[in-house]
Parts: C-alpha cells; structure tokens; sequence
C-alpha cells in the first residue's frame, strides 16, 4: 500500500495499515510530519499551532492512542476549560449552556432570551439543506443566530457561518432535530444517553503531557520508522493494470523515480488530492477542487502571571464580527492545560483570519503579533510586553464545509472508487475538520481496502 500524505490522516492511515500486516510506504512531500498537527516548546512553553487535543467522547483517537502506548501520557483538560466566553459589547461574557443561564445572560436581550427558550414552541423539522446560522435563527431566534453562529464555526474552522451547511458541520444536530423536532428536546435526551468513553475525562477535551498533540505525530512516526519517506512529493498519479485485471495505482515522484502499488490512499488536502487525480479521475478532481481554503495566522504569546489581570477562568474566548476586535478569539492554553506554561506564567494562543477576513494573511507576522497584542490589550486588559511571542501562518489551512458539501464529497469518493477501485481519501476535509475526524477518515480508508477478515 501507498499512503500520499505525511500529516495525521496519512500517519494514521500508514499505521493502521501496518498494524494490519501490510507492506506500506509513506510518501510526504516535505521535510515533516503531521502537516498542521504542530507543537513547540520554548523556554518551558508548550504551544500547539493547529488542534489543542480532541475530545474523547468517540473512540477512533483513543483507540490509536493506546495501540501507541500513549494512554498514560493523555492529560484531560481542566475542568475550567468547560467555560467559554464572547467578547460582546465591551466585555468577556460567559457563554450560556442551560436555560437558567440564559436567562441571566447578557449576550441577549429580554426578547431575545424569550425566543431562544420558546424554541420547544417553535422547533420543527426541515428536510432542505441549510446553513448554520440559518438552521438556529429558524430554531433559536435571529438575536441568538446574530450573536452566537458566527463564534460557533469560527472556532472550529474559521469560517461564515452563513455560507457553511450545518448538514457538513453538525450532522448530529440534524440528527437530533429529526429525531425530537425541538433541538433543546433531542440535546437533554443526548445528555441523558451519553455514557462514559474510557478516557480520564470522559468526553472531555485531552492533549498529551509533556509535548502537546506533537507526541501523537512523534509516536506515529516512530511506529512506522523506515517505512515513512519525507521530501518524497509526488508528480503524477497513474492507473496501473494488474495481472488479475484490477487496476492499481504508480506514482512518479518529484526525483524521477515510480512507484506502484495495488492500494492506494490519497491523504492530502483536498486541492492537492484534485491536482493527483486530475489525470486519472477528473470527476473526483473537479469535486474535490470545489472545496475551498481559508489562511489562518496562529499566534502564541507568554506572559507572566501578574501582567495577565483577567482570572483566566475558562478554555478562551470568541469574538463575534462587529465588536471592533480583529482576531477570531484567543484560547487560554495553560489554564486548560497547566504544564503548558511555566509557573506562574500564562501561556495564550491567538487565532486571526479565517473566511471573513481573509487579508490578516497578508500581515507581517510583526504586524500580526501587533494586532493580537491589541486586541489582547482591548479584551482582557493585556498591556504588558509578553516573555515570549511567535506567529505562524498557515495558508489554505482549513477548509470550509460551504453548503453541498457532502454531495460534493460523496462525489468525489464515488468518482475515485470507479476510476482506481483500490484507492481511497483521507482527511479532515471529508466528514468533520476535527483532529478526531481525521483519524476516523484515515481508520475508514484503510478498512475500506481491507478484506473483511482483516478488519476484525
């Protein structure tokens, strides 16, 4: 088997296919691993540049997680991290999460509270596709889709959440929706049900000590070893006949040289997966192609303890558009996870850009650190220089799940199995954007080429 693309996805993929006693090779383009899976220490700072951990309330990331041995390594999240804040007319408010606090929250006014609450009245089901903040004005109120689908989405993938599908993002909400009609009904039935994973916070957010998500990516590539070739770009993609009269797939790499195999997973961003298969598959390319990008800017700040005058009491806040506040939100990376900072001090991560303001991008990264400071200052009273600060931008880092999504994925997977039978795709572009989907996609890849003996 061959496995294009060295970020998550294509480690977990390559791994699982190993652990399935497969000859695999690993082919990534450039000189690292774990494509936006990315953590740095620096004088006793931890910060992660692309996810933070995931939740372990499904089971694929743990259960990768203890075929590596790193169960003992996991560190659940504080239980501080449960809180969220927007910064809404001058203030970090909290985010409400039950009906009493949303009736005392000021995120709303009295007739808006009264929509929100009134959606058991109402709630009804729809069978079109719709976006996120359509789907929770028609549930919730125009106020409350004002103020909170935009934070929604913009912490998960930086994105217009009135050009995103909810049917792509929240599959589980139109789930919900269908099963109770009121969506309030179908979340406290889900509380209900829900049951522990396994994980020391069940469903809870975990990271790793000592290292951030970085230990997952090391792990994985110290499980594969020689199997994994870096700086190994890959040019072309060819149907290759086999004796049998299946078709497998040669790959010709930036050196020259080819390589075929009769398994194929294609674990790229969805751009570069359409550039491969353009040749090959040009319906699956042309689907995949429609899948758009937006830049994101990472900032990581550390600050000591004293100059840091809010309580830190929570994971972080958003910012809805509007609030003469540039960045997207900032996340208050050791109060969630302590031994990202040294003692007394704080560490904070910045996220800017995204759909809706696609020229922070073009900021030097000088520029950018000085806005987020700004903005630091502006929110949470920040005005001291920070001990340590770094930018990092990430072009075409998310993408977006804009409405017809899933038809234009089920496309390109159709479009893909028809041309190279033995092929499949892998990545956070497919199901969900999450670090957990990413795993699940890449398990899923493999499996599906997978005899069914083999995948017991």
């Amino acid at each position: 088997m061959l496995v294009i693309g060295g970020g998550i996805s294509g480690l977990t993929a390559a791994f699982t296919a190993m652990r399935a006693g497969l000859d695999v090779t690993l082919l990534e383009a450039g000189p690292s691993l774990g494509g936006k899976v990315r953590s740095t220490r620096h004088d006793g700072y931890t910060l992660d540049w692309g996810p933070n951990g995931f939740l372990t309330n499904v089971p694929d990331t743990l259960e990768l997680v203890s075929a590596l041995s790193l169960r003992d390594a996991l560190l659940p999240a504080a239980s501080a991290a449960e809180r969220r804040y927007l910064y809404w007319d001058g203030d970090l408010r909290p985010i409400p999460t039950t009906p009493g606090g949303f009736l005392r929250t000021e995120l709303l006014s009295p007739p808006g509270k009264l929509r929100a609450l009134s959606e058991l009245v109402y709630a009804r089901s729809v069978k079109r596709e719709e976006s996120v903040h359509d789907f929770m004005a028609r549930h919730f109120g125009f106020e409350a889709a004002r103020v909170f689908s935009g934070p929604f989405v913009q912490g998960i993938n930086a994105g217009d959440a009135r050009a995103l599908s909810v049917d792509a993002m929240f599959p589980r909400l139109r789930q919900l929706e269908t099963s109770h009609g009121s969506l309030l009904r179908g979340l406290a039935a889900a509380r209900k049900a829900d049951r522990p994973a396994g994980a020391d916070a069940p469903g809870g957010l975990a990271s790793f000590r000592d290292g951030g998500t970085q230990r997952l990516v090391d792990a994985l590539a110290d499980a594969l070893g020689p199997r994994v070739r870096t700086n190994a770009r890959v040019t072309a993609l060819r149907r290759e006949p086999g004796r049998d009269g299946s078709n497998g797939a040669e790959v010709e790499l930036e050196s020259g040289e080819t390589l075929s195999a009769k398994m194929l997973v294609i674990a790229t961003p969805a751009f570069s997966a359409a550039d491969l298969l353009e040749g090959v598959a040009p319906a699956a390319s042309s689907a995949l192609r429609a899948v758009r990008y937006v830049d994101v800017h990472v900032l990581g700040f550390g600050f000591d303890r004293i100059d840091v005058p809010y309580p830190l009491d929570g994971f972080g806040f958003l910012v809805p558009r509007g609030q003469k506040v540039r960045v997207l939100g900032a996340l208050w990376s050791s109060a969630a996870f302590p031994d990202q900072a040294p003692e007394g001090k704080v560490a904070v991560r910045v996220l800017a850009g995204g759909a809706l303001d696609p020229g922070f991008s073009d900021l030097s990264d000088e520029h950018a650190i000085a806005v987020a400071r700004r903005d630091l200052e502006t929110t949470m009273g920040v005005v001291a220089e920070p001990e340590f600060a770094r930018a990092i931008r990430w072009p075409r880092a998310i993408p977006q799940f804009e409405l017809g999504h899933r038809e234009r994925v089920a496309d390109a997977r159709q479009a893909l199995v028809q041309a190279l039978p033995k092929a499949r795709l892998a990545g956070n572009y497919l199901d969900g954007v999450g670090l957990n989907d990413a795993v699940r996609t890449a398990r899923a890849a493999v499996r599906g080429l997978l005899p069914v003996a083999a995948t017991r």
